[in-house]
């Protein structure tokens, strides 16, 4: 509900408002969830006091709190308006780098494994690529809100774009796997905490991350690479592409599944140390 109640107002307006007003209406949107809701102000504010100790002050977490609440509405926007551009100025709205480690693994007629957070407009990434041509699909779970479930479903069907659903387990391991045999990249969220993950570092305290990625690289034996996008301008963003990483491969599986998802938490971490107003899993209980 915390994101849906600002979003339906943004939408009532959506049609009406020039884009370039939309920076500012995010802004305005963000400073009224920041003061009315304050069990979502305490959660982010808390996660990054633990994250990042005396590093910033108690007003600068309430800012980045506020930055992150208005990012999100903002993105929001972005992806309704991405529904009605043409491919021109979508491919325009991002610039890629590290686009010919995607175009020489993809040579070597493998899957490949996509590390990525919730970070910046992170669908933005997949929209890009897959209209560039790439095959690319990712693993999702959806809100618990129906309603926005319901828009992200839609808007996602609007665009043409893949996304392999958890809410059926078996179902979904199925069709990744089926994705993974044809040679596709599978992109894996990793960033939130899995009560049944492996236990690792995030910013030196005790996290539960999702073993996936390191289990399907494992068992089709394909490279990992990290995708990550953030924000650098009103309709403007970059995404990075980086590897493939050095994955460890020995006997032991066990070990190699939680040396291999330490080190991609680390990655993720080296982003939203650098973004910390546009990582939007410091919604979550991130540290348990």
């Amino acid at each position: 509900m915390i994101i849906y109640i600002p979003f339906r107002i943004l939408v009532f307006f959506l049609k009406l408002l020039p884009f370039f007003l939309y920076p500012e209406v995010s802004k305005i949107i963000g400073k009224i969830v920041f003061s009315t809701m304050g069990k979502t102000r305490k959660r982010i504010t808390k996660n990054i006091e633990i994250a990042f100790g005396n590093k910033y002050s108690i007003e600068e977490r309430k800012n980045i709190c506020q930055q992150v609440l208005s990012n999100i509405i903002l993105n929001f926007l972005e992806l309704d308006q991405l529904t009605k551009l043409k491919k021109e100025k979508l491919m325009k709205m991002a610039e890629i780098e590290g686009e010919e480690i995607l175009k020489n693994l993809l040579r070597e007629n493998k899957g490949i494994v996509a590390i990525c957070a919730h970070l910046g407009n992170f669908p933005i990434a997949q929209t890009i690529l897959d209209k560039k041509g790439y095959p690319v699909n990712m693993i999702v779970r959806d809100t618990n809100n129906k309603y926005l479930a319901r828009y992200v479903k839609n808007w996602r069907k609007k665009m043409s774009l893949p996304a392999i659903s958890k809410w059926n387990l078996k179902k979904a391991i199925d069709e990744a796997q089926k994705w993974m045999k044809k040679k596709g990249i599978l992109c894996f969220y990793i960033d939130q905490y899995h009560k049944k993950g492996i236990k690792c570092n995030l910013f030196g305290k005790p996290f539960s991350a999702p073993t996936g990625p390191s289990v399907f690289a494992k068992k089709y034996d394909t490279p990992v690479i990290g995708i990550f996008t953030f924000k650098t301008g009103v309709r403007k963003h970059k995404i990075i592409i980086e590897g493939p990483y050095p994955i460890k491969k020995t006997k032991n599986i066990t070990e190699d599944i939680k040396e291999n998802t330490a080190f991609f938490i680390k990655r993720i971490e080296y982003y939203v140390s650098q973004y910390p107003e546009q990582w939007f899993s410091w919604l979550h209980r991130m540290f348990r």
